[in-house]
């Protein structure tokens, strides 16, 4: 039996039959499978550069494996096989292609709990609260886009006798997409799903930090799609990234990430006029209204700080906001349970928070709280530091912290940490609350606790944000559109019309009848 086939074995055994050092040893070994390849043209293959990166367990800072750092050769080979691929997929009737997709998703579904483990190796996310539920989503964001192939439909326009005036919907050709670190499989499906539902093919570039285990997706891809529908290759930004949205053959950028990268990815495609979609940051408020139900508002509370991730969410809620009246009783609350999630090795079941995903996003985190303890008036209510165990102290993590007193214009309050932090501040005017939860350059998400439904629907319509909730705190799932506004990005995912709009094009067409006769 072959390291990778014990591998499999190991990973196929329902959860409670596998040792955390069985997971461990079976996820390293799909790392080694995967490490310094690409999948281009139908297979994993090596790359054409010889350079690579290491890739580290961010838990305990161990290398695992390696990614190819890939150049403009790479992706011009990428880019190649992809265009080459597209006109026998676009060809294809929508129903074959849905019925590739959904072999496609099944067969991704045999293997959610390996992909989970190799994922949490390299994320640091973990297993039980992350990693296994975002596999379940990569598998229904796929099947509701399988779905969705028959319904890209232009439309028949009244118009003029003997004129036949229609619009049908053309796949615009090689998108190239582009992730971030943070929910690596997830991502990938919203990428691809739709593009490839819509006729296209995709060339995507993990993120350096957590390429493998989107590279052993893209190589289970391989049993069921065409050679070239579907390839992967990694990278840093500036070398493999820009390249790839620069390329005259690319005719689409999706984007996810920050929002200072995703205005220069903007600027890469500008001088082509293609569409990109960018699914940027968040600082997202969280305004507790007095009349609350606090048996929802305060789990929302700790759920909107997305701990299970350690902060490391877009949508997270760091901005909380609780009127005066109930306030005291709900921090007293909250930080009773703020800290109950168990850290440890992310592929240990009874694990609830994982890891920070680098040590320079580590850096990054401790650098704004540091600023937060030096701010006159400011307290740190809980957290605010690394934890005291050696064992964890060998990898990146970092305790949920909640900072108090820390004025609406500090970069702590503005900049989008990325990590398990958020600040807490007392209101007493809703309009000024608002004005607060407005005042600010990112709009992605919102969230209200009320019990008013008047105050609520005044809240939807005045918030700028695009991912707006009441009394609930979830994340995006497929048929749920989302996007945000201003700096937090452009164009929508997880829907059919945005699937219709920003992977297609239009095309208008009349048909004169012409003269009755022979």
């Amino acid at each position: 039996m072959t390291q990778l086939a014990a591998a499999q074995k190991t990973a196929d055994r329902a959860p409670v039959e596998s040792t955390t050092e069985q997971r461990e040893q079976a996820a390293k070994a799909l790392a080694a499978h995967v490490s310094g390849r690409v999948v281009v043209g139908g297979k994993l293959t090596e790359p054409l550069t010889r350079e690579r990166f290491p890739v580290e367990n961010p838990a305990n800072a161990e290398v695992i494996g390696s990614a190819a750092r890939c150049g403009i050769e790479d992706v011009e080979r990428a880019v190649q096989a992809a265009a080459k691929a597209f006109p026998a997929w676009s060809a294809m009737p929508p129903r074959e292609r849905s019925t590739l997709m959904l072999q496609m998703a099944d067969r991704l579904s045999q293997e959610t709990e390996s992909l989970a483990q190799l994922s949490s190796l390299e994320t640091g996310n973990a297993l039980a609260t992350q990693t296994r539920g975002e596999a379940r989503t990569m598998v229904d964001i796929l099947l509701y886009f399988a779905g969705l192939a028959s319904e890209v439909k232009g439309k028949t326009i009244p118009w003029q006798p003997s004129r036949f005036l229609y619009t049908k919907r053309v796949p615009v050709g090689v998108v190239g997409a582009i992730i971030p670190w943070n929910a690596p499989l997830m991502q990938s499906a919203c990428k691809i799903g739709p593009a490839l539902a819509a006729g296209n093919s995709v060339v995507l570039k993990t993120a350096e930090q957590a390429p493998l285990a989107v590279l052993r997706v893209f190589e289970l891809i391989q049993e069921v799609m065409p050679p070239g529908v579907a390839n992967v290759i990694s990278g840093f930004g500036e070398e493999a990234g820009k390249p790839l949205a620069e390329h005259p053959l690319v005719r689409k950028v999706s984007f996810t990430g920050s929002s200072a990268v995703g205005a220069q990815i903007m600027h890469y495609a500008a001088d082509k006029f293609i569409s990109v979609t960018a699914e940027l940051g968040g600082k997202n408020p969280n305004i507790i209204m007095p009349d609350a139900d606090l048996d929802l508002a305060i789990p929302g509370i700790i759920q909107g700080m997305r701990l299970f991730r350690q902060g490391q969410s877009c949508t997270a809620g760091t901005r909380v906001y609780i009127h005066e009246d109930i306030y005291e009783r709900v921090i007293e609350e909250v930080l009773a349970e703020i800290g109950k999630g168990r850290l440890g090795n992310p592929l240990d079941d009874a694990t609830e928070v994982g890891s920070v995903i680098s040590a320079e996003q580590l850096e990054r985190i401790e650098r704004y709280v540091e600023m937060a303890r030096q701010t006159p008036n400011a307290r740190i209510l809980v957290g605010g530091e690394r934890p005291s165990d050696e064992t964890l102290r060998r990898g990146y993590f970092y305790l949920p912290t909640l900072i108090e007193g820390v004025p609406a214009q500090s970069p702590v309050c503005r900049d989008e940490i990325f990590g398990p932090v958020a600040t807490v501040a007392p209101w007493r005017d809703f309009e000024a609350v608002l004005a607060e939860a407005n005042d600010s350059p990112y709009g992605l998400a919102a969230v209200l606790w009320t019990r008013d439904l008047a105050r609520s629907m005044e809240f939807i319509d005045r918030i700028e944000a695009g991912f707006v909730q009441v009394n609930q705190f979830s994340v995006a799932e497929s048929s749920i559109e989302y996007g945000g506004t201003k700096i937090s990005g452009i164009g929508r995912e997880l829907s059919l019309e945005s699937m219709v709009e920003h992977f297609t094009w239009s095309k208008t067409v009349i048909i004169n009848a012409g003269t009755p006769g022979v």
